[in-house]
């Protein structure tokens, strides 16, 4: 690897990735962990410098930073240049290069993220939130449907974890479908359906500006560092639109 390039790292060297359990279990998924702790090794790109701007706070500047630290060993792991930037969308959203399908979170200095190749997977999308005492009623209401809302509060001493579980996933289900159709969408049109060891959920989206059909994913879910990580994944491509 060049280390005189703009932007490029020895990522293997620096031992800059943290062993975490990918939420996906499609090996075509190529996940990624970095925390702010570790970045000394680490500059933008910069093209991502200039997307970034200067008038930026400094937390959203470290977030930034971590979650592209994390989207460039992913990259690199699925076998694009470590210099390649990810720029970002209208929305803040990640721009890929072409090819690449992809998502970016982060949390509590820590930064993750999924991509892959997209002739092997349609859409992924990830998130990752910290698990805290914050989760009212109120709140959960906003992005819960009403079985989801009875699922979370039927065994407290699991409401909190079940919130935080819901309420990422469905970011990641969000985060996977609006790069396809640059559809926006509130979390009620997602039903959730946990498995029995709710270490995953089957997504159901009905969206009808996007697919005449409900659209299907599969979130899975792990654990760092008193977060919760999420990952949904889009299995088969998009039916078309209704006319």
């Amino acid at each position: 690897m060049n280390s005189s390039l703009p932007g490029a790292s020895q990522l293997t060297e620096a031992s800059v990735e943290l062993s975490v359990n990918s939420p996906f279990s499609n090996p075509a998924i190529s996940f990624s962990v970095c925390s702010q702790d570790n970045l000394g090794w680490f500059k933008l790109h910069p093209l991502e410098e200039q997307a970034m701007g200067e008038a930026v706070s400094p937390k959203r500047r470290k977030d930034f930073h971590v979650g592209r630290a994390a989207a460039r060993c992913a990259l690199e792991k699925v076998g694009f240049p470590v210099v390649t930037p990810v720029l970002r969308g209208e929305h803040r959203e990640p721009l890929w290069p072409v090819g690449i399908v992809g998502s970016i979170s982060h949390s509590s200095g820590v930064g993750v993220a999924a991509v892959a190749w997209q002739q092997d997977v349609p859409a992924i999308g990830v998130d990752i939130q910290l698990i805290e005492e914050r989760y009212t009623d109120e709140l959960i209401a906003r992005f819960a449907d009403p079985d989801e809302f009875d699922w979370v509060r039927s065994e407290p001493s699991r409401r909190t974890e079940r919130a935080v579980k819901l309420f990422s996933a469905k970011e990641s289900v969000f985060k996977a479908l609006y790069p396809l159709r640059k559809v926006w969408f509130a979390f009620d049109v997602a039903h959730l359906t946990p498995n029995e060891t709710e270490d995953s959920f089957r997504a159901s989206v009905r969206l009808p500006a996007v697919s005449s059909s409900i659209i299907e994913l599969d979130v899975g879910i792990s654990y760092y560092g008193g977060n919760i990580i999420t990952g949904a994944l889009l299995t088969q491509p998009l039916p078309s639109i209704g006319r």
